[in-house]
């Protein structure tokens, strides 16, 4: 019989204010779905480094876990919302094989978060209208079974990570470097972990040895 120990490794920061591309205007872009006639969602591609990554040592067990993230809208000078309700976060250095998307025929990294700004009606004597808050902030509550991914141990040899952030922008908007001031809001927290295995086994049957989970203080002897 095997048993799994968690071990964290390491805890990743990514603030938007450190992303690299934040004035390149090749970051802003458009990304098409194959699969829904070629309809070009707006991207914004993210850049951080950390070098100090080089000298984490990852077991064959080792696994991404995103714990936080902070979205924000993106909005116009009049601070009216220039997207649609719906963002997707992608993590380029992901290539787990075991997910599975029906976007593009799965030639994509990994969706690492998705997730749906909510919306407030706003009623005037003129018009009625909707502005979404401003932005999604989520928490992971079970890290052991949600928002995981597999990761080789090799992982952190590159330390550079591109984020992707999709967003469906309004009919003839889109992204540029004017709307910088809502990436530099962003922020997203990972931790890193092994699951490190353990032989329960003793090695002359198959019987578990629990010796080895007996408790290590002295126990109150009955009178």
């Amino acid at each position: 019989m095997k048993f799994f120990r968690y071990k964290e490794v390491a805890r990743l920061n990514f603030v938007g204010t450190d992303d690299e591309f934040i004035n390149v205007e090749s970051s802003y872009y458009n990304t098409k779905f194959k699969l829904f006639n070629n309809t070009e969602i707006n991207t914004k591609l993210m850049r951080f480094r950390i070098n100090s990554l080089r000298d984490l040592k990852l077991s064959q067990n080792a696994r991404l876990i995103l714990e936080s993230v902070f979205i924000s809208s993106v909005e116009d000078s009049s601070l009216k919302v220039k997207h649609n309700s719906n963002v997707i976060l992608r993590l380029k250095n992901l290539n787990d094989t075991k997910c599975h998307n029906s976007w593009n025929d799965n030639n994509d990294c990994p969706i690492l978060f998705s997730h749906c700004f909510q919306s407030t009606e706003i009623t005037s004597l003129t018009v009625n209208s909707f502005n979404f808050e401003r932005g999604i902030s989520f928490f992971n509550t079970n890290p052991d079974r949600f928002y995981n991914f597999v990761i080789p141990s090799n992982f952190t040899n590159n330390t550079l990570f591109d984020f992707e952030l999709l967003y469906q922008m309004r009919t003839d908007l889109n992204l540029s470097t004017a709307d910088r001031g809502a990436f530099y809001k962003f922020h997203c927290s990972f931790i890193i972990c092994d699951y490190d295995e353990e032989e329960l086994i003793s090695n002359d049957s198959t019987i578990v040895d629990y010796d080895k989970y007996r408790p290590h203080f002295p126990l109150k002897k009955s009178l």
